[in-house]
């Protein structure tokens, strides 16, 4: 059975709060049901995640792990500490982790969310600010593709 590592804070829970994000619950929810699923935090302790995640009924996982040193070094020592037992994914919001974990021969998926993801990691990144109409335009044009039902039959 597959070993996983999922980085709570920008997959399941909102960076900045006490937020949680739809897709990173049913991701926890899959994984914890056909997966060894670990998680790791870099910015609360055992307890204060226990607590978050009692609060939404999230039990499947295995254990916890605290990473107490930030960025990309602080999350190679945390996920060395697991070595032994055969992690066979690590699910990471970080591009600039992802790569350093790439480096140490950690098989890494990097989940991205829109709304948070910061604009030099993604991949239509131009280096120059996007008019504010344009970002109002496509936020509705999301909204939109959302709420529209979808027709396969129709392109």
């Amino acid at each position: 059975m597959l070993a996983a590592v999922m980085v709570v804070e920008g997959i399941l829970r909102t960076p900045r709060g006490e937020g949680h994000y739809d897709t990173g619950w049913s991701l926890y929810q899959a994984l914890a049901k056909n997966t060894r699923l670990y998680l790791l935090s870099a910015a609360w302790t055992e307890e204060q995640s226990r607590l978050w995640l009692a609060k939404r009924e999230l039990r499947g996982h295995i254990n916890y792990i605290h990473q107490p040193v930030p960025g990309p070094a602080g999350r190679l020592e945390a996920l060395d500490r697991l070595r032994s037992w055969r992690v066979g994914l690590v699910l990471e919001p970080d591009p600039t982790c992802a790569a350093a974990e790439l480096n140490a021969g950690w098989n890494t998926a990097v989940i991205t969310h829109t709304a948070y993801s910061q604009p030099q990691w993604r991949p239509d990144y131009t280096g120059t600010p996007r008019p504010w109409d344009d970002l109002t335009q496509a936020i509705e044009r999301q909204t939109e593709l959302r709420l529209t039902p979808h027709h396969p039959e129709q392109p």
